[in-house]
């Protein structure tokens, strides 16, 4: 039976697998360098870095994770004391997330290994065409945004 559909092509597909070898090359260069982190943990981290102290609700919509992973997430920032969880003054039921100065040090060293490993991804490419890249991208996240929301 001859299936009409090649997967090669396919935007799913290609970003799927892109964003899995970019995670899993990060959480092994990490790893390497002795940081005890996950990509998806950096993600994070970023999030607050740039964000500051967000709601643990708020970072969840900004990751686009279930409550139960964004709370996971944050389980194992906790115990490395790279993120502080308290309650939210304005609304007891919420937890506000805030990066604490122990990840300073830590993120630096995360940037330079992610900024090297972007430069490696995206070796070969024009200026141009990663911007066109990050274009569509954000383009394709905005329908799928507009389409779930």
């Amino acid at each position: 039976m001859a299936f009409d559909y090649d997967h090669n092509k396919s935007l799913g597909y290609l970003t799927g697998l892109a964003n899995r070898m970019l995670s899993n090359t990060l959480t092994a260069k990490f790893q390497a360098d002795n940081i005890d982190m996950t990509a998806e943990q950096w993600g994070a981290i970023l999030v607050l870095l740039n964000d500051g102290v967000i709601t643990q609700r708020q970072l969840g919509e900004k990751l686009y994770l279930e409550k139960s992973s964004v709370s996971r997430l944050l389980d194992g920032l906790e115990k490395r004391n790279w993120i502080a969880r308290t309650k939210d003054p304005k609304d007891s039921r919420q937890k506000l997330v805030k990066p604490t100065s122990k990840v300073l040090d830590t993120a630096e060293r995360c940037s330079n290994i992610a900024r090297t490993i972007l430069k490696e991804a995206q070796c070969g490419m024009t200026e141009e065409e990663q911007l066109a890249c990050q274009s569509a991208l954000r383009h394709i996240i905005s329908n799928l945004d507009k389409r779930n929301n």
